[in-house]
């Protein structure tokens, strides 16, 4: 036999030699898992109707998804998760590992599962991610208590979410973080102040950091009569102030409640109007530190709100005060227009005026003591509130710099 034969019989009816790497390299599967085969067997029995399954042996299946749901691809939970979606029956520990999933596995629940348990919701909005949060937060079922987990971290995009569900309550706790968060966000004021929650103290600590327009629409919208209030206290007075009842709480809501202030001097003697305007007037145009002393003692208020009142850069604090002591029209015109000058000082001031027209003196002095009121619970609240966010900002700030001075 030639050379040439023998290398033609190999080629015909020999076999290569085999590569010992492709022996041991698995052939890939086709189609799905062992392990997702048997989720979604599982899933089948799960979702089937009361009639053809008991709760226990319901309970029995869905422990053993529990078991090896977590095993599986994303892709298969989120399956499962529209599965589960559907059947009202489900045992409530697959709904709550399938709820803290990852957010496009617990979408599939939380935006198509008709009822959800509302602890369960509580608790997802809790553990969950901010996407989590939002999701709960467009839910139709939205109650009270669900809200309430959702703004627990303080989060601007939930609350605004939250904000814009006017079908759901708020509770008095929830109300008084959005203030607190308020300070920071116009959008959030603007929502805010749509809600029917809002009472005075909100509105009147809000006041400080909302722009113009803003303050106007408190100002009418939380308009005050003291009246009830004086009628029904009026015998207390003489007993308080006359009788010498040391009861020092009584006091400081006689106080709060008086029907009109009279300006007092620094022996607490009235003084005059003219005394009166002529301070105010110094005050517009220099508000050192002594001229903010007498218009403390004038106005009854404390130093440090006489002072945020001199140095508001809008004016309408000022406003408030100076119809609270029952300063002339005319007066106030002409304290704003020696202030300053120019058109747009002429505007201005014609904008403070119809503040300062629309409101009663009562209703301006009731303001004054709102915003003189710290020992009121919730105004300490609230106060507290903005004193952590704005530790935890700082403390963010102070991360952020550390990251990039290295």
């Amino acid at each position: 036999m030639t050379d040439f034969d023998a290398a033609d019989e190999t080629s015909a009816g020999a076999r290569p030699t085999p590569d010992a790497g492709a022996m041991l390299t698995p052939l890939s599967p086709s189609g799905p898992s062992v392990r997702a085969l048997m989720v979604r067997k599982l899933t089948d029995i799960v979702v089937l109707p009361n009639g053809r399954i008991s709760s226990n042996e319901r309970s029995l299946v869905a422990d053993i998804l529990l078991h090896v749901l977590d095993k599986v691809e994303e892709p298969i939970r989120a399956e499962v998760a529209e599965r589960v979606a559907r059947v009202s029956e489900c045992p409530p520990a697959l709904v709550r590992m399938l709820l803290l999933d990852e957010p496009t596995v617990a979408e599939k629940i939380i935006a198509k599962a008709e009822t959800l348990p509302e602890a369960l919701l509580i608790e997802a909005a809790r553990e969950g991610t901010m996407a989590h949060r939002m999701m709960i937060a467009r839910r139709i079922d939205l109650t009270t208590s669900v809200a309430d987990a959702c703004l627990a971290n303080d989060e601007i995009d939930v609350c605004k979410l939250v904000l814009k569900r006017e079908e759901c309550l708020l509770s008095p706790n929830a109300v008084n973080k959005i203030v607190a968060l308020s300070a920071t966000n116009k959008e959030v004021q603007a929502l805010l102040l749509r809600r029917r929650e809002l009472e005075p103290a909100h509105g009147f600590i809000m006041f400080w950091w909302v722009d113009g327009e803003r303050r106007r629409r408190i100002l009418t919208r939380f308009a005050l009569d003291r009246g009830v209030v004086q009628d029904a206290l009026a015998d207390l007075y003489p007993k308080v102030f006359r009788g010498g009842d040391p009861d020092t709480v009584v006091k400081d809501i006689l106080l709060l409640s008086e029907r009109r202030h009279r300006p007092r001097g620094v022996n607490g003697e009235p003084v005059s109007m003219e005394v009166v305007r002529k301070t105010l007037a110094a005050a517009c145009k220099y508000p050192a530190q002594e001229i903010i002393d007498a218009v403390s003692m004038i106005g009854g208020i404390s130093r440090d709100l006489a002072g945020r009142i001199l140095r508001d850069g809008g004016g309408e604090p000022f406003a408030v005060l100076c119809k609270s002591l029952g300063v002339p029209r005319d007066d106030f015109y002409a304290f704003l227009r020696d202030a300053a000058e120019g058109p747009e000082a002429e505007a201005r001031a014609e904008q403070l005026l119809a503040v300062f027209d629309t409101m009663a003196r009562d209703f301006a002095r009731a303001v004054l003591r709102y915003w003189d009121w710290d020992t009121n619970p919730r105004i300490a609240h609230i106060t507290r509130l903005m004193s952590l966010l704005q530790s935890d900002l700082n403390i963010a700030e102070l991360s952020e710099l550390s990251a990039t001075f290295g």
